[in-house]
């Protein structure tokens, strides 16, 4: 099968006709500058090139041979695309019978009221309608066996699993653009955590850093209630009546009045809103013991507030606390108290461990959830890379941080020992104690090198980081693991 990659002539096809595009966007953009004295030379410059590149790519199609050759490879390319399309298709339908199966519990749920048994066998049918369709799925992208499978040669089967690679892609870059890229860690606990959302009961989501907690929670408020969030941060000088709500001075007829200003918290209740309590470990001792009560609260109850004479608020139905909370070890995590076992007892069943990508894996094992985010961050609306960040980077920047966040976490798989001093082994510490190519790291320093045109190399970039390290053996460790995957840390 023809690829565009592997072909000389439409290898060269292919980066003209990208070339080109490239030139007629900043062609653009030079037109519409301010000043057309500044941008007449840069116009007639993005001129000439764009004229240069469409004379090749015209001397390029002016051979017959060079026409059949793309000819082929594109009716070749969209008959892989076709069967890519109906594996993706079949891919989303199994995931879409769960994601029924699952909305059956969450309209009991909504109405307050147990499954019938109707409900219930129909809930079972989806379930196993979606396990069959994924085992179909398997068997259908297996290793061709013969001429008559589905997919045919193995070269074929590669290009159409490219092309379902690209079709995830896609997917998931607006997923990451909506707020949290929904692999299969986030979607179970979303599909377990939501009804508990819609009954109003509390949510603790403890992780390390980095590692989208907020995101999720952001995410299970709103798809659960279809309510914006009222979000509060516990690190900064917070106190209990700033939560709750306290009276205020205020202009009303010429004179001065004081009126009680609820808090997010308080406001949260009355609107029937979700609130998130970003960080609860960090929040004042003060809070977090009126909290132990408030978590007990569920709508439809009442909440006398202290700040406001004790007046009575009934909690309307939408409102759901939902934590975050950083786990607790004692060498990180400056200013962070750990929770009380009474408090992380009221959140009972409703608290998840969101772990790193690739959680589980071996050091040797592709990190595919890493690599899916770090693609999915800088590819464009076609699923293409920037010029300036290149597969194999993109891959090898992706390892990187799946090593560092094992090594963080304190994932002692194979391999471990390489990352960890003797002394730090002995008193059982991580081998990074304070910095971690987390997550949304990853993503920032992606996105810094795409958006430079060119300007800034990946190698840079992770130089700039580790740089930034303040702890000295951090930076020793980070700089290993980096490098390891050949990237020049200077």
């Amino acid at each position: 099968m023809l690829s565009f990659d592997s072909h000389p002539v439409l290898a060269e096809l292919r980066h003209v006709t990208d070339e080109a595009r490239t030139v007629r966007i900043a062609l653009a953009q030079a037109l519409a500058m301010e000043s057309a004295a500044a941008g007449a030379d840069t116009v007639v410059e993005h001129q000439a090139d764009l004229s240069a590149l469409e004379t090749r790519r015209d001397e390029l199609l002016s051979d017959e041979s060079t026409v059949d050759i793309v000819t082929r490879a594109l009716t070749e390319r969209a008959a892989a695309l076709r069967l890519a399309v109906t594996l993706r298709r079949a891919e989303l339908r199994a995931r879409e019978l769960g994601e029924q199966a699952d909305g059956i519990t969450a309209r009991a749920v909504r109405g307050s009221r147990q499954l019938t048994a109707r409900e219930r066998a129909r809930a079972s049918e989806l379930r196993e309608a979606a396990e069959r369709a994924s085992q179909a799925l398997v068997l259908q992208v297996g290793s061709p066996a013969s001429a008559d499978h589905p997919i045919g040669s193995s070269t074929k089967r590669d290009a159409v699993l490219a092309a379902v690679g690209s079709l995830r892609l896609r997917e998931a870059r607006i997923q990451l653009r909506e707020g949290l890229l929904r692999t299969a860690q986030m979607r179970g606990i979303i599909a377990e955590a939501t009804p508990a959302v819609l009954r109003g009961e509390p949510v603790l989501l403890l992780g390390e850093t980095g590692g989208a907690k907020t995101a999720l929670a952001e995410y299970l408020a709103h798809s659960a209630t279809g309510e914006e969030p009222e979000l509060v941060s516990g690190y900064g000088d917070i106190t209990s009546a700033q939560l709750i709500g306290s009276h205020e001075l205020r202009a009303e007829g010429g004179a001065t009045v004081t009126q009680f200003a609820p808090g997010p918290l308080l406001r949260a209740m009355i609107d029937g809103r979700p609130v998130i309590l970003d960080e609860v470990n960090a929040m004042p001792a003060e809070f977090l013991k009126r909290l132990n009560r408030i978590l007990q609260l569920r709508p439809g109850d009442t909440l006398h507030v202290q700040e406001n004479s004790g007046l009575p608020v009934t909690i309307a139905h939408g409102f759901a606390i939902l934590a975050t909370a950083n786990e607790q070890t004692p060498h990180r995590y400056r200013g962070l108290d750990r929770l009380s076992a009474e408090l992380v007892n009221r959140f009972g069943a409703g608290s998840y461990r969101v772990h790193y990508p690739d959680a589980g894996r071996r050091y040797d094992e592709f990190p595919r959830e890493n690599a899916l985010l770090a693609a999915a961050s800088v590819v464009d609306a076609r699923g293409e890379l920037p010029p300036t960040i290149t597969a194999d980077e993109l891959t090898r920047a992706a390892r990187a941080a799946f090593v560092s966040q094992q090594v963080f976490a304190g994932a002692h798989g194979e391999g471990f020992g390489d990352y960890v001093s003797t002394e730090r082994d002995i008193d059982g510490r991580p081998g990074l104690e304070e910095t971690v190519l987390a997550p949304r790291t990853l993503v920032a320093i992606l996105h810094k090198v795409a958006a430079s045109a060119g300007s800034i190399t990946l190698d840079h970039a992770l130089s700039r980081f580790v740089e930034g390290v303040m702890h000295a053996e951090d930076r020793r460790v980070l700089a290993l693991i980096i490098s390891g995957q050949g990237f020049r840390i200077s």
